[in-house]
């Protein structure tokens, strides 16, 4: 299956897509019993997926690796930290071209922390996803070179899935003699991550960033419907999603 055709039934199965089809779904059945439904299962799912409480507990299954700290990450013995990419803006008018997204630059900033505070150098990984362009990785190099003033070690840029990332960067890590790393992801990222990474025999220490999961008493406001908690939810959706097909699937 080629990487566009999996992209869009990804769109497709996952939320939002998935809820849509299925209130289009009840909408032609709507005279039905089976329609009226499918309709308020769509409705419902939107609801619920949109709440700060269903979020939070999707998000809370994912964030199980805690915070590293300053102490422990000098103490590891890593040689590296390898920072996986999240996308980028495309023809991005302010900066005169692609730069990395906003999900990405969460990355490349505690990356840039952690190698202020350890003296570590850094490897981006990130390649080109669907879209044409400069490879994620080239465009983390250059911010991290010049504006959070860090070292870069090598890049990997070839890479358009975790997995890759993973496949990849162990090529890179081996060439350049690097037996231990601290890898820099999202916290609710970081499951599929490490699973991949143990499986490409990348001996990696959990750096994770930009939590979404803080235990807190439920009140009122949060059963109300937000656009941020919808997007958690899809995020944590994807997932476990992605972690279940791994776990299914072969090594790239």
């Amino acid at each position: 299956m080629s990487l566009e055709l999996r992209h869009i039934i990804e769109n497709l199965l996952l939320p939002p897509g998935s809820l849509i089809l299925l209130g289009l779904l009840g909408l032609v059945l709507i005279h039905r019993l089976l329609g009226k439904v499918l309709t308020f299962l769509s409705l419902l799912g939107f609801y619920l997926l949109s709440t700060s409480v269903i979020s939070g507990l999707l998000m809370s299954g994912l964030e199980i690796y805690p915070a590293l700290s300053t102490m422990e990450a000098k103490t590891l013995n890593a040689q590296a930290i390898v920072v996986l990419g999240a996308g980028r803006y495309l023809d991005a008018p302010e900066y005169g071209g692609d730069t990395v997204s906003a999900l990405n630059l969460e990355r490349l900033r505690y990356a840039a922390w952690l190698s202020h505070r350890t003296a570590l150098p850094i490897i981006p990984s990130g390649g080109v996803v669907i879209t044409e362009g400069t490879p994620e990785a080239q465009l983390a190099r250059d911010i991290l070179k010049n504006e959070f003033n860090v070292k870069v070690a090598a890049i990997e840029d070839a890479s358009r899935t975790t997995r890759e990332n993973a496949n990849l960067t162990k090529r890179v890590l081996d060439k350049l003699g690097f037996s231990k790393i601290l890898l820099v992801t999202h916290a609710w990222h970081m499951p599929r991550a490490m699973y991949v990474m143990k499986e490409a025999g990348v001996n990696a220490h959990p750096a994770p960033t930009s939590f979404q999961y803080k235990e807190s008493e439920r009140e009122f406001q949060d059963w109300l419907p937000h656009t941020s908690a919808f997007l958690s939810s899809s995020w944590a959706i994807h997932e476990y999603v992605g972690k279940f097909w791994y776990q299914i699937t072969t090594r790239d």
